[in-house]
């Protein structure tokens, strides 16, 4: 039987691209992001054993976020990390939110500020061989600078990733949704220590490099609120 899995929202980021405001309380669609991004996850609520919101002791203070969460999520195993200081990355703010409530086994890990179709993706999950696996996204017409960029292979494995920019490898390319898979995120967890890594993508890079394939997981349907531009779109297709 397949373990259950913990889904990771980190929320410690302080909102710079929206005026500092808190972003998983902003609206999308007539609902909070934080609502929106989870929606997709719902058919598979079974699966999921621990919900784990992670943000900080000051934005707990300011908005009241644990009281926000038990009220939008009523009747799951929502949990929650609160880290007394901002972190230098998100890497560093997944690591500090394992340790806190001692994460372990399968997890996905998951911005806030998107909706995608995660069914292959937890398809994935389901399959014991895969340790690690990333929606990813067609880059035609994206700026790169809004991306980690994976170069992957004929077989759908993810060769190489680099923030921002194509990796130095040989594509074809796409871009990363930010909601990765691990098989041992305690594992990953201490690579991140380790290393003292700054991103999520630079884990990723750590588990290609250490000979353990990462799955690219083609998505068609998602989508982005992650800055004022994509969240004006989203209210635009709405009314459309």
């Amino acid at each position: 039987m397949t373990a259950p899995l913990t889904l990771i929202f980190p929320m410690a980021g302080e909102g710079a691209r929206f005026g500092y405001r808190f972003k998983p309380f902003l609206d999308v669609r007539g609902m909070p992001f934080i609502a929106a991004a989870f929606a997709p996850f719902r058919p598979w609520q079974a699966r999921i054993g621990r919900i784990c919101f992670v943000f900080t002791r000051a934005q707990e203070e300011t908005h009241n976020v644990s009281a926000r969460l038990a009220a939008l999520f009523p009747g799951l195993p929502v949990e929650t990390a609160i880290l007394e200081t901002p972190t230098a990355g998100p890497a560093e703010t997944l690591r500090q939110a394992l340790a806190l409530r001692g994460i372990n086994g399968p997890a996905m890990v998951c911005d806030c500020d998107h909706a995608v179709d995660v069914a292959g993706l937890m398809a994935a999950a389901d399959d014991p061989t895969i340790g690690c696996a990333v929606p990813t996204w067609a880059l035609d017409g994206e700026p790169l600078s809004a991306w980690s960029v994976a170069a992957v292979d004929g077989r759908g494995q993810i060769r190489a990733i680099r923030e921002k920019a194509l990796p130095e490898v040989g594509g074809p390319y796409r871009g990363v949704i930010g909601c990765y898979y691990f098989v041992d995120i305690a594992a990953a967890g201490a690579v991140i220590a380790q290393g003292r890594l700054l991103y999520l993508s630079d884990l990723v890079s750590h588990v290609i490099a250490t000979g353990g394939p990462v799955l690219s997981v083609p998505v068609r349907d998602a989508e982005f609120f992650g800055d004022p531009a994509r969240l004006a779109a989203c209210a635009e297709a709405r009314r459309a």
